[in-house]
């Protein structure tokens, strides 16, 4: 069984207004198995199925016609192979994609423009699942092309992603104009963000920017970042900043082969509150020889307090990853603000970290569709290997997924036929209500097949 942390919370009055003001987690969370900050992303249950039939970038049947719609929905995939697209796929309120049930090799998501191509911008209760987005170099100098960025949203939970060949980093979380929050990334594998490509200013392969903020913003925190595996980025694994919204937590990740920094904190948005806990770095072929420490705090706001809680990390010092040399995990200005005041959200998992590498390795990413670009990123971790690339082709470009369609669906109700066969209450030949309750597992009936494909239940 997992541990929890131990010890309570005691933050002072502000924070703990922060918290008692904050929404409580709902007892049936996004999917089974969902955790963090972002598991009450459930505002789409009881939308329509669309069924995502076309690769095309827009139009009828397409994953932007799901994404952009206005209502709550469940977009289930009945293609597989690429999908270029020239622009960013906006997703609104009340999404589920679930990239869980595409055929064969999945989706893979990549740019034929600029900027991101998959945003969450002023949006709520959102989930996406399995998908691979790789983006690639824009089609001109660009500053802002993530592979997934989150924007003044609340209750989005991003789970077995596969993330690669960003030319800014590949997931951001940012706050621009009102309040970003209840955020959870996990079980994803975020790897060869480019470095050297089209990004205005040279060299800039990045990992994760949690909470960038404009003006505007009122307020960043409650994210989680659990089990996710960072592989090949310069610096930002990831990069902090946060506010009184509430802590962010970096809980049982895999840090691989920076250049320069593993994770960087600042407390220039508000006061500050991160946990890191159970986490693992491990400096590779790109690594600088002064191998940087787990955690940087930088001090860029004196009316801002921040606090880090830091317990049970795993830090090598040198190359090759895995030596017996035990590197440094706080550096000068964490361990002075280091305290063990913060714990982990509610029901949040926590693994040692001696097993977190050797757990963590064969659950993350697109597992359902792996594919040689992901298991590329995963050996170099298991045998301290790869590096750093300015180009995809130095990763060996973005895998070919075969295109392919099924299954096959005859009454459109969401539910494949041979699913509705196996089961005596429902008709491949006759819409059944998705949103019916299955008694076996007490969730609707598109929940359990979705929760089935995905292995949760």
């Amino acid at each position: 069984m997992a541990d929890r942390i131990p010890g309570a919370l005691h933050l002072g009055v502000v924070l703990a207004m922060a918290f008692a003001m904050a929404p409580p987690l709902l007892a049936e969370p996004a999917f089974p198995g969902a955790v963090g900050y972002g598991q009450d992303a459930t505002g789409w249950r009881g939308g329509r199925i669309v069924a995502v039939t076309t690769l095309d970038d827009e139009g009828p049947g397409s994953l932007r016609a799901c994404a952009e719609a206005e209502e709550a929905r469940v977009c289930v995939f009945r293609v597989a192979g690429t999908i270029t697209v020239s622009r960013p796929i906006r997703v609104r309120s009340h999404a589920y994609l679930a990239g869980q049930t595409a055929p064969a090799g999945g989706v893979q998501v990549r740019l034929d423009g600029t900027k991101t191509p998959l945003i969450v911008k002023n949006a709520e209760d959102v989930v996406i699942r399995f998908l691979k987005i790789r983006p690639g170099p824009s089609a001109e100098p660009d500053s802002a092309t993530d592979a997934v960025t989150i924007e003044n949203s609340r209750h989005v939970y991003l789970d077995h992603l596969s993330l690669a060949f960003a030319t800014d980093e590949l997931f951001n979380v940012h706050a621009s104009d009102g309040l970003t929050s209840d955020i959870t990334l996990a079980n994803s594998l975020l790897a060869f963000s480019l470095d050297h490509s089209t990004h205005p200013d040279g060299r800039h392969s990045k990992g994760a920017l949690i909470c960038s903020y404009d003006g505007d913003a009122t307020g960043c925190g409650r994210i989680t970042l659990w089990r996710n595996l960072f592989a090949h980025n310069r610096d930002r694994n990831p990069d902090v900043k946060a506010s009184g919204t509430g802590p962010v937590e970096i809980v049982n990740n895999v840090f691989y082969d920076p250049i320069s920094q593993f994770g960087e904190y600042y407390n220039l948005m508000g006061d500050t509150r991160i946990l890191h806990v159970g986490n693992v770095t491990m400096p590779g072929p790109s690594t600088i020889d002064d191998t940087p420490p787990a955690v940087e705090i930088f001090l860029l706001d004196e009316d801002h307090p921040i606090q880090i809680t830091e317990h049970d990390n795993l830090a090598f010092a040198d190359p090759p990853c895995r030596d017996d040399t035990a590197g440094v995990v706080l550096g000068p200005e964490a361990q002075r603000l280091a305290s063990d005041q913060t714990e982990a959200s509610l029901g949040l998992p926590v693994e040692p970290a001696t097993r977190v590498l050797d757990s963590l390795l064969g659950s993350v990413g697109d597992v359902l569709h792996r594919d040689e670009l992901d298991e590329r990123a995963i050996d170099d971790v298991r045998f301290c290997g790869g590096r750093v690339i300015d180009s995809p082709d130095e990763a060996g470009g973005w895998p070919e997924v075969e295109q392919s369609t099924g299954p096959q669906d005859s009454d459109g109700d969401g539910l494949p036929d041979d699913w509705e066969e196996a089961r005596a209450d429902l008709d491949p030949n006759e819409a059944d209500d998705p949103w019916a309750i299955d008694a076996a597992r007490g969730l609707s009936r598109i929940e359990t097949y979705l929760a089935t494909l995905a292995g949760d239940i």
